[in-house]
């Protein structure tokens, strides 16, 4: 559950674009959810299409919410930035939940103890993950122990595995179908995501497989690249509406095809988006996916740097995006750049160090400040990093202070990481900011990383979006300002 501000507004970018059209056809039903956690005392989230509301514990560890209207479909209740529960919400369901959050943690499969009525979807997804490798290892473990062991089996043992890996759960879904009353809508959507997501893991096998064992010469089978393609439904817009995963991979077959049109321009300059704008004008695309590229401006004005880029974007959406939502978001994107540009005070911030303890912005009043956002799992962060290093003993004793802040959700692998501080480049304050509540990634617009920050000693923002430690124009931004 890796999430940025700007993943944040990319997921719901792709929610509105998956659900509002046919959600409004939706069923609206009420439905009620209780129950009791415990080991976790923070806020819980429900999040879905169209929904994303703060459920608060009680001094108990209680809750209890009712929706009188809520569209019927998947939803994910979030226990912090770490932990996650699937549910399925339908006509009469009346969930109650017990939740052991260290139970989850240690991997126990009674973590979690599902009662009430209508509610066999959801004892179905409390199933399959349980039972699925992912749950058989700490976060750590996962990472450290069980991927490498999968990316270092050979093509023929990588297909037998993940082809067992898919018939189990297959089993499992059929049981439930068998002994339950599990609903044709959700084995529709689930059986095809199912398929979408090992047909996901062959390919990234295909990709990376040489990469990760340089000392093998195995010959990746050409079918590894769209395994499941035959079963998978070609253009079916009806699903399109049901699924956001089977309309990205839609979208990614007619993205394929305007990326070959785009390639012989520099990605992202102003030629390349004029030649975009100018083949979705009159390509014969789809119209929903022609709306869903013209609402892709939006990411890219986000992205970018250069100013008369941004100027040609802007005409753009309020040209071509029609989605009132959407717009709303651009708007309230651009009202927060405004907010803290280069040259105004910078925001306020406190997070967590490495020890627990709180670091405040205003702890370095009087003193210019040097950020690097980064996160254990960002290749390029991890490679700046010696940079980022070496910039911290050229300007030893000067009246500046290095701050390593990682976006890292998963606390304990970052903690971990610092604490083993290889090649010793992760030295001096390290934050992080999964740990409190605070609005740094969102008032910083920090929308991608690896990320560097520079605020001067009055308190205002030199360059939100600095160059790269190493640079001669970093040395230059803070040699004029210290």
């Amino acid at each position: 559950m890796k999430v940025n501000y700007f993943l944040a507004v990319i997921v719901s970018f792709i929610l509105v674009s998956c659900g509002t059209k046919k959600a409004e056809q939706a069923q609206n039903i009420s439905v009620t959810i209780d129950g009791h956690v415990t080991g976790y005392d923070k806020e819980l989230t429900l999040y879905g299409t169209l929904l994303q509301e703060v459920i608060n514990l009680d001094s108990n560890g209680n809750f209890s919410v009712r929706y009188d209207s809520i569209k019927e479909g998947n939803y994910s209740l979030l226990l912090g930035s770490e932990s996650s529960l699937d549910l399925y919400l339908k006509k009469g369901t009346s969930l109650h939940l017990d939740i052991d959050l260290d139970k989850m943690e240690a991997c126990d499969k009674k973590a979690v103890t599902i009662s009430g009525e209508n509610n066999d979807e959801t004892e179905l997804l409390y199933a399959l993950m349980v039972n699925s490798p992912k749950f058989q290892y700490d976060r750590a473990a996962y990472k450290e122990v069980y991927l490498p062991e999968v990316e270092k089996k050979n093509p023929q043992e990588f297909e037998a595995y993940q082809l067992s890996l898919l018939e189990k759960e297959r089993a499992l879904v059929k049981k439930f179908v068998e002994t339950k009353s599990i609903q044709e809508n959700f084995l529709e959507v689930y059986n095809l995501e199912q398929l979408l997501r090992y047909n996901f893991t062959f390919q990234l096998y295909a990709r990376t497989a040489k990469r990760n064992n340089p000392d093998k010469d195995w010959t990746i089978p050409v079918k590894f690249d769209a395994y499941f393609k035959n079963e998978i439904p070609k253009n079916d817009f009806n699903l399109y509406h049901k699924s956001g995963q089977y309309a990205m991979y839609v979208r990614g077959g007619y993205h394929d095809k305007m990326r070959e049109v785009l390639s012989k321009y520099e990605r992202e300059s102003m030629d390349y988006f004029k030649t975009n704008l100018a083949c979705l004008d009159t390509c014969s695309f789809p119209a929903l996916i022609k709306e869903d590229m013209y609402n892709g401006f939006v990411i890219s004005y986000m992205r970018a740097n250069d100013d008369a880029i941004k100027t040609y974007l802007n005409g753009v959406i309020y040209d071509k995006v029609k989605d009132k939502e959407r717009l709303k978001s651009f708007e309230e994107y651009k009202a927060g750049q405004n907010a803290y540009a280069d040259g105004k005070p910078a925001p306020q911030f406190t997070l967590t160090d490495i020890n627990g303890n709180e670091v405040s912005l205003s702890d370095f009043k009087g003193k210019m400040v040097m950020m690097d956002c980064w996160a254990t799992w960002c290749g390029p962060c991890v490679a700046g990093l010696p940079k980022f290093n070496l910039l911290k003993e050229k300007y030893a004793g000067k009246n500046i202070v290095f701050l390593g802040i990682s976006v890292d959700e998963d606390v304990e692998l970052w903690k971990r990481k610092v604490n083993e501080n290889k090649g010793g480049v992760l030295t001096g304050i390290q934050l992080n900011t999964s740990i409190n509540k605070n609005t740094f990634k969102k008032d910083l617009m920090v929308q991608g990383i690896p990320r560097y920050i520079l605020i001067g000693a009055d308190g205002l923002l030199i360059s939100r979006e600095s160059p790269r430690p190493g640079t001669e124009e970093l040395y230059q931004l803070i040699n004029e300002n210290l």
